[in-house]
């Protein structure tokens, strides 16, 4: 379905240069219902490490799921996510993220089927109500309609777009910021190794901000990928890679090249285990 988010340049996702980063799955415990997976995970940042455990457990004959369960030594739980999947309502879903330790945490009420998708997302801070947004799309033999509303304490902003999608091609219009910005997205994939898209961004009034990138698959175990953004300010050269060194080890880095303005170079690396 036609997205908010369903941008080309995000479809050929890039690693991000985040903290580096590592994590482990550990063999799932058997109980009731499902097996209860665990990850632990590692964050160096600024020269200090922090841990956090998490678990998963699903239900599938009530449709419950615990998506997400952490704890960490500094605020003891974490973040909390669970998702109720069977509703006298086929094809709802109930998820809620919350986070104890900050008093947030959010719900989203969603409904699917074939051809058409609605989404209505509350968010709390501190116990009390932040936002709420709703979505809707319909698809039918490739034609893509969606819309997008958002509120605060008044109407935050409006997004309405219009795609087209093949099995090699994705096309749209979009505009936002109660329409006064428009935005045309491309993505080819010429073969089954290499994706290449695009993106045009203007309010009509300024020089449009412009970008490109690429994703090329060297084998089976390595894909390389690069994007360049152009906007008035500065322009920006990303680079990543990812690399299946061994069965359920995967290596990812990536790096930042500043073409202009006052930003300095960026990198970050990440390696998962199991």
């Amino acid at each position: 379905r036609l997205s908010r988010c369903q941008d080309p340049l995000t479809l050929i996702a890039l690693v991000a240069c985040t903290p580096h980063r590592t994590s482990s799955s550990h063999p799932p415990w058997q109980v009731n219902g499902g097996p209860i997976t665990f990850t632990s995970e590692a964050t160096e940042k600024k020269g200090s490490l922090a841990g956090a455990v998490s678990a998963k457990w699903e239900h599938k004959e009530t449709g419950f799921s615990l998506t997400k369960a952490t704890l960490c030594p500094t605020n003891g739980v974490g973040k909390l996510e669970f998702k109720v999947a069977k509703l006298p309502v086929g094809g709802a879903e109930v998820e809620v993220k919350t986070e104890p330790s900050k008093s947030s945490g959010s719900v989203e009420c969603t409904y699917s089927n074939d051809t058409l998708f609605a989404g209505l997302l509350v968010k709390a801070d501190k116990m009390k109500y932040k936002s709420a947004t709703m979505s809707t799309s319909m698809g039918y033999d490739g034609i893509q309609v969606g819309g997008q509303v958002s509120f605060t304490d008044s109407l935050k902003d409006v997004w309405v777009g219009l795609g087209y999608a093949t099995k090699q091609y994705f096309g749209s219009i979009e505009a936002e910021k109660k329409m006064s910005s428009f935005t045309v997205k491309a993505l080819a994939k010429p073969s089954g190794d290499l994706s290449v898209a695009c993106s045009a961004t203007s309010d009509l009034k300024s020089p449009p901000a412009v970008g490109a990138a690429a994703a090329y698959k060297l084998n089976s175990d390595m894909t390389v990928k690069g994007k360049y953004t152009v906007a008035s300010d500065a322009s920006k050269l990303d680079c990543a890679f990812n690399y299946s060194a061994l069965s359920k080890v995967v290596l990812v880095g990536g790096v930042g090249i500043p073409m202009g303005g006052t930003g300095g170079m960026s990198f970050g690396c990440g390696l998962t285990l199991g």
